[in-house]
């Protein structure tokens, strides 16, 4: 075939040559091949058949198209050879198959495997190829009727997402292929249809060597999960439309241009009009020179481009804050005169710069306070229902969000149609990410595939006035095929200057605007101050990944926007990420016999199957394993232990783990196909090893593990196969027992290939050395017993795959979690400041790019420990960008001098928005004010105080009250007022809280020292804390001094030591140096029951790098459940993500304090606390002041449950009130970077003081 003849091949639309293509058995192994048989990329659009069905605009009247979607027969199969020969001829029989909703992923509706990863891939990396043992398919099947006015027509077939390879046939013929799971996939069918029914299918495969460039951090579904389109187009019809809408220099007037590509399937040439319009939302044109037509002779078989151009007056111009649309309106006409096809598009007026390096819209500098966004849904995966994006977008709205990244592809259309609608700005990416394969960036045999997924994206989009910039990928490395990308979008869409790309590596030439990603915020400073990029470098940022907000997160916020508000050349950044990963899934409890109860949840999709003695597990090696609560039965750490079950294993390459608690606490397993491993740690690894012999697979053999405390023996089926002597205690590892899974190390969405693969049952552990004999009998003493004869459900909970991380603004059901507050604040686009508080002399800037604030309504308050005091309105007119000085009018207040008040100022809608009603806060601060004061003198009394004193306990007693100190622990062992026991325990010492999920995670872990830190203790600063033996501090009473200072004060010294849990005799063997706090406190008993707490506390010996916490734990009875305090809330805060919460007096509960993160962790702090009171029902309780603002929380769980629970159905309610009163506590950082420097609570001499009162 001549080069003429070939680029005709390629220009032409698939319609015009359309013939059966031919499908090959490596088509989905060959990064040649990811397209056969398509039309084409464009607009999408509908075929109307006149102007006023255009402009009605309903897809559902259209009588040119219809959606595929609704039930279609299905058949899961594992592997690609598993798929029915010929099912995709017409007639053939379904037997045996089953339904499926489309669009939907098929793990959702319970077929295969759900899988979440983050860099690794689910299966073995070798691209192009892809295993031969696992790469399930979908058979896909259902008929449709073609409309009788269709027959003369050319009919597309459309997906708007598969993934992530499909082939299609009509009819039994074969139409086309296609891969990337993201992008639309088109097919012109005319030829293969027949009057009447007709047969449609589909088989779809889970992995194809495109799966290498959607290695995303995610979960890794598969399916026809988006619409399916069938419509259609006269035999000369539109193709594509590309809409520009440049403004003139004062961004005033625009000229509209429309360029049309139009396709003549006719053998003979034919002569059309084209007509454009543009209308208002009460439907009048706007165009000042009226219809806009051009006449046009297109060639037959021949594609033909004409532009329609005009200039509009003045139009109202489409931003994120005024998101106006208008309707475009074209119309093709034969050359009579009579209409062949009509098509709606909203239009916004809007242009996007680059000018001088600074990213404008409609000239306006903008700054993005955005986020990035997955599609996902707990129920529904990839196919989200447009009423949940819908919800998304509100929720950014109502937060001060004004951009989403599409993290990391593109999104459906119908997000991007409501970006439009509701005003959001959007960086749209290209679905290419290749994470753990980054070389294929500079591969030449994948160019092509990665300026496929550029066109389809760019063709798809750039009609959308929500699209500002475009994305090039995500961590798909930083070769050439990234430069392609971009340059084969900036050709297709010139419109919008800007491209950026989400790689790792910071400085990359080709894109238009850099990162960072993930830097801390003085780096951000240097590189908006020119001192990181070369001289000539003057790019704009845009952190597409600044903050990742993962579980009880977000911390440091207010730092960046400091920079962002203050330097041009930052526009902003995107948090990491918007919707937590969580799927719904149903609690399968395994009960355990034994009298410990170590229940055991089944997780992933293993099946019961036969087994040894009735029923057993089967693990498919697919992410499947049952995993327990980190009991302190489980806790092993003696010098004994007995592991015994029976197991059927089959063999796969990987690791095959059979039973294993971490990597570095004990369990029996694979370590090879041919290396049965009986393993513990005692601060190194001690194994008993045996080689299989051939028959070991797929069949039953009884192993067994027993350590005595002299040696360690492993036996299959009762015969000793290895031993290895040893003598000491077993260590102890945070990570929780599983079966079929290490969790260690198959973790944090890292790890590729199978789990285990294997049928298991009667498994029993023993913290006891059994006899070999007896184990497979005894049942005394064990801490596991599991029979598998049958499971229990239980409703269900957000599962997050293999170590997925719990990222997240909003829970999986749009929940919104307590860290957008934060969002909110430091992003609001009204700054407020204080210029003289006395004269009421305020000061407004209006960060608006378009909005004046004479839009907004300003609302002011004062409070009093917060309780309304005055409250006002006042109106502000600033333009966008401009500072005005506002005027408050308040009176000068009076109050008790024990009293704080604070101005309320804010700013509100005026009017109900789409996306928010009327009175709905768009920004706020509060200020300190002066008053007078007025001073209260305490009433003299005759009450008294005194005590009695014994070897074991101080009693202190007035006329109401008693307590007792209990000498041994310096713990207030009861606490009486009038007949009421206020405690159960504590105060205790405390500086440990439950782990957030960014204490325990590996990214990040290198912003701490590697100094005390023990393998296996943990990934983060959570081993250092173990590793110290912080976690569980023991207290030892040195000295207690009572002293009577008078009638109405009794005084309680004591000296305490706070001492490391580890043994202080580890000395002797060099087993490290001990740590400790020294409490030297004064307690000050008065006669009125109040208690006033001096505290000195010096830290001893090695420190961690940040102590979560110093302060107090209280244990109070159950019903002291309810809090009044005076603080920050209404909802939870921590010290670096506290300023988008106001300080006013709040009432809670414990219940409702309670914030349910997925994995369970530190939560419901509250900081700048000037006064709190923890009381029941009956009106008594505690008030706790300190003389620092002090932070609290009230748990209804214990911190040890919080810190052994990885699961919130592992939460079990603690008998009685945890109350947390802190005198210090360390932000919660995130993940990346952790806390900065200035939120961490540093080891150090401090000195404290606290009260508390009974009433």
């Amino acid at each position: 075939m001549n080069r003429i003849a070939l680029l005709l091949l390629v220009l032409l639309p698939a319609g015009l040559l359309a013939q059966q293509v031919e499908f090959l058995p490596d088509d989905w192994q060959n990064p040649a091949v990811f397209e056969k048989g398509q039309n084409l990329p464009h607009a999408f659009h509908i075929p109307y058949s006149s102007r006023e069905r255009a402009i009605q605009d309903l897809p559902r009247k259209c009588e040119n198209y219809q959606l595929l979607n609704g039930t279609w027969k299905f058949l899961w199969v594992e592997t690609p050879d598993q798929v029915p020969a010929d099912f995709w001829n017409p007639d053939f029989e379904l037997n045996g198959w089953n339904e499926i909703t489309v669009p939907s992923n098929w793990q959702m509706e319970g077929y295969g495997h759900p899988k979440f990863r983050n860099v690794a891939l689910s299966f073995e990396s070798d691209p192009p190829k892809i295993p031969e043992y696992y790469n399930p398919g979908g058979c896909y099947k259902r008929k449709f009727e073609l409309p009788e006015n269709w027959g003369e027509k050319e009919v597309m077939l459309r997906f708007e997402g598969v993934k992530s390879a499909s082939y299609v046939w009509v009819n039994g013929e074969k139409v086309g292929y296609n891969q990337g799971g993201f992008e639309p996939a088109e097919y012109n069918i005319s030829r293969f249809l027949k009057k009447g029914e007709n047969d449609l299918s589909v088989e779809v495969l889970r992995f194809s060597d495109g799966s290498y460039l959607e290695n995303q951090d995610m979960w890794r579904l598969s399916g026809i999960f988006r619409d399916v389109k069938l419509y259609a187009q006269p035999q000369t019809y539109i193709h594509d439309h590309y809409v520009t809408t440049d403004l003139d220099e004062e961004y005033k007037d625009a000229t509209l241009k429309v360029e049309v590509d139009l396709t003549n399937t006719l053998p003979e040439k034919r002569e059309v009009s084209i007509e454009m319009d543009v209308l208002d939302d009460e439907g009048r044109s706007i165009l000042a020179e009226g219809i806009q037509k051009e006449t046009a002779a297109v060639d037959s078989a021949s594609i033909k481009k004409v532009t329609l151009s005009t200039v509009v007056v003045d139009p109202t111009k489409w931003s994120a804050e005024f998101p106006h649309l208008f309707q475009l309106l074209i119309i093709l006409k034969d050359k009579d005169g009579n209409t062949l096809e009509a098509l709606s598009q909203k239009i916004g007026f809007r242009e996007v710069k680059y000018k001088d390096h600074i990213l404008t819209v409609n000239g306006a500098p903008v700054k993005l306070n955005g986020v990035n966004s997955h599609m996902h849904d707990p129920k529904h995966g990839q196919a989200v229902p447009q009423e949940t994006l819908r919800t998304d977008l509100i929720l950014m709205k109502q937060h001060n969000i004004n951009c989403v990244r599409t993290s990391h592809y593109p999104p459906t259309p119908e997000y991007i149609a409501l970006a439009d609608e509701l005003g959001m700005y959007i960086f749209d990416e290209v679905g290419d990410e290749a994470h753990n394969n980054i070389h294929l960036s500079e591969n030449r045999a994948w160019t092509e595939m990665y300026r496929d997924r550029s066109r389809k994206l760019v063709y798809r989009d750039r009609n959308r006035p929500s699209v500002i910039v475009w994305s090039a990928g995500n961590e798909s490395g930083s070769g050439e095929n990234i430069h392609e990308v971009i340059k084969t979008g900036k050709a297709i869409d010139p419109s919008r200057p800007v491209w950026m790309y989400g790689g790792n590596t910071f400085y990359i030439p080709f894109e238009d605007i850099v990162g960072p990603r993930y830097w801390s915020p003085i780096d951000y400073k240097n590189l908006a101050e020119g001192k990181v990029l070369p001289e000539n470098d003057q790019r704009a940022s845009f952190m597409d990944e600044y903050l990742a907000a993962t579980g009880n997160g977000l911390g440091g916020m207010d730092e960046y926007w400091e920079y962002i508000w203050k330097y041009p050349r930052l526009t902003g950044g995107a948090i990491w990420d918007w919707i937590s990963p969580g799927i719904e899934t149903p609690r399968r409890i395994l009960s355990d016999l034994s009298e410990a109860k170590n229940d055991g949840q089944i997780m992933g999709r293993p099946v019961f199957a036969e087994g040894k003695n009735g029923w057993g597990l089967e693990f498919s090696g697919h992410d499947d394993w049952v995993e327990f609560y980190r009991d302190p039965s489980l806790d092993i750490t003696g010098n004994q232990l007995s592991i015994s079950f029976w197991v059927k294993p089959f063999e796969i390459p990987q690791p095959n783990t059979f039973i294993a608690k971490g990597g570095h606490g004990y369990g029996i397993g694979m370590e090879d196909p041919r290396t049965l491993e009986f393993y513990l740690q005692s601060g190194k690894r001690v194994s008993a090893k045996a080689k299989v012999n051939s028959d070991f697979y797929g069949n039953w053999h009884h192993i067994a593990g027993i350590y005595d405390g002299r040696s360690l023996q492993l036996y299959i089926d009762k015969k000793q196969v290895a031993t290895s002597s040893f003598s000491g205690n077993i260590s102890s590892t945070p990570f929780p027992l599983c079966i079929g899974r290490e969790a260690e190390t198959q973790d944090q969405g890292e790890y590729s290939g199978r789990l285990s693969k294997m049928v298991i049952d009667d498994v029993k552990i023993f913290p006891e050395a059994v006899r070999v004999g007896n184990i497979e009998h005894q049942t005394d003493g064990a801490v596991l017993h599991l029979d598998f004869e049958k499971d229990t459900t239980a409703g269900s909970f957000y599962a997050v795959g293999l170590g997925g991380r719990t990222y997240g603004i909003v829970w999986p059901d749009r929940t919104p979690q307590p860290e957008i507050n934060q969002i909110k604040k430091s992003g609001q686009p009204v700054k407020i400041e204080v210029i003289d508080m006395a004269a009421g002399r305020i000061q407004v800037i209006n960060r608006h790019q378009f909005k004046n604030l004479k839009e907004l309504d300003g609302r002011w308050e004062l409070r009093v420990d917060g309780k309304p005091s005055q409250r006002g309105i006042f109106e502000c007119e600033a333009a966008p960008g401009d500072t005005v000085e506002v005027t408050i009018d308040y009176r000068r207040p009076r109050i008790d001098s024990r009293e704080e008040c604070l101005m309320l100022v804010s700013f509100v809608l005026k009017e109900d928005q789409s996306w928010a009603p009327k009175g709905h806060e768009i920004a706020w601060e509060q200020f300190k004010v002066s008053t007078d004061l007025y001073f209260v003198e305490e009433k003299p009394n005759d009450r008294k105080v005194s005590f009695s004193e014994s070897k074991d306990k101080v009693v202190i007693t007035g006329d109401d009250f008693s307590y007792v100190i209990d000498k041994s622990t310096a713990k207030l062992s009861s606490l009486q007022f009038k007949g009421t026991e206020y405690l159960e325990g504590g105060p205790v010492f405390n500086v440990w809280r439950a782990p957030t999920a960014n204490d325990l995670d590996p990214w990040g872990s290198y912003m701490f020292s590697s100094d005390n830190r023990t393998p296996g203790y943990g990934r983060s600063i959570d081993n250092q804390l173990r590793t110290l033996g912080m976690r569980d501090l023991l207290t030892q009473v040195d000295e207690v001094d009572v002293i009577q200072l008078n009638e109405k004060e009794v005084k309680v010294r004591m000296k305490v030591f706070s001492n490391s849990s580890l043994p202080a005799n580890r000395r002797l063997n060099r087993g490290g140096l001990f740590s400790a706090f020294e409490r030297n406190e004064t307690w000050t008993f008065s006669a009125s029951g109040k208690i006033d707490l001096e505290q000195e506390i010096i830290p001893h010996g090695p420190m961690p790098d940040m102590l979560p916490k110093i302060g107090l734990q209280f244990e109070l009875p159950k019903a002291f459940s309810a809090v009044e305090y005076y603080g920050r809330g209404p909802f939870e805060n921590y010290p670096d993500r506290k300023t988008g919460a106001k300080v006013n007096w709040y009432h809670s509960t414990a219940d409702s304090m309670y914030v349910p993160y997925i994995i369970p962790q530190e939560y419901g702090n509250r900081s700048d606390v000037r006064w709190l009171k923890v009381e029941n029902a009956d009106g008594k309780g505690l008030l706790i002041k300190g003389d620092d603002w002090l932070n609290f929380s009230l748990h209804k769980y214990s911190t040890d449950n919080l810190s052994r629970a990885m699961y919130t159905y592992q939460l079990k309610e603690a008998p009685n009130t945890i109350l947390n009163v802190d005198f210090e506590v360390s932000g919660v950082g995130g993940t990346a970077i952790r806390q900065l420097q200035k939120y961490r609570v540093r080891p150090g001499v401090r000195n404290y003081k606290l009260s508390i009162t009974p009433f």
